[in-house]
């Protein structure tokens, strides 16, 4: 058991306190895990976190691994709920029911894990209102975000594939709009390779304003080519 009575020392912008419990019992090689996180209330740029509890019960098995993990709480009033499941069959590791809603916000999923446990699936999005989101993250982010996230893989390079779009989305001085991204990072953890395209009609970065923004990625061998065009503070 613990606590952590400021997680400021976390987040400049988060206040509140957090406390703990970890429980393992059984064999060494396969316990039995228990966590549990709660907080009464947190605020995270301007934004109330109450009632956050986690919970996550499983075997500590490496070749046989198993957790139920699930989070409740509520974000400015909104209900949070978020489910998953790590499960194994007959060798086969799985992370199912993926589920998250908060407010109007979704996302949701199945994916299957390799031996190296990296994903294969595809995760969809739907978020309306991406702030009570970076709230949980200690973050402060603002806009929409919707689409898909697919894992897949070629031979034994793991890819995966973004399609996304969104009206707005901003983030300290950051802001772009009506921004959309269809690309595939290939080969992701050990020589990514970017292909696709992305549009949008703006990027601004302090004061810099970045427009009509139209760019299509090629792959050219362990290479990312580009080509397209912006027009940067009116210059093209």
């Amino acid at each position: 058991k613990g606590a952590l009575a400021d997680i400021s020392l976390l987040s400049g912008d988060a206040k509140g306190a957090i406390t703990f419990a970890l429980n393992a019992q059984g064999a060494g090689t396969a316990p039995d895990l228990s966590l549990t996180v709660d907080s009464d209330r947190l605020s995270v740029a301007a934004r109330e976190i109450t009632g956050l509890r986690l919970t996550a019960t499983g075997k500590g098995d490496i070749a046989s691994p198993a957790a139920d993990i699930s989070l409740t709480g509520s974000v400015n009033d909104e209900p949070l709920d978020f489910k998953a499941s790590l499960v194994t069959r007959q060798g086969k590791r799985s992370i199912n029911g993926l589920s998250l809603s908060l407010g109007d916000n979704k996302v949701s999923g199945d994916l299957a894990l390799d031996d190296r446990f990296l994903p294969l699936g595809t995760v969809a999005l739907d978020l309306p209102d991406i702030s009570p989101l970076a709230a949980l993250a200690l973050e402060e982010a603002n806009g929409d975000v919707r689409g898909t996230i697919a894992f897949s893989k070629t031979g034994n390079a793991p890819d995966v594939a973004i399609k996304a779009t969104t009206d707005s989305i901003s983030r300290g001085d950051l802001s772009a709009k009506t921004v959309t991204i269809d690309a595939l990072i290939a080969n992701y953890l050990a020589a990514p390779v970017i292909s696709g395209k992305i549009r949008a009609d703006s990027v601004t970065s302090g004061g810099t304003v970045i427009r009509g923004i139209d760019v299509d990625l090629t792959r050219d061998g362990d290479w990312t080519g580009f080509s397209g065009g912006a027009t940067v503070k009116d210059i093209p």
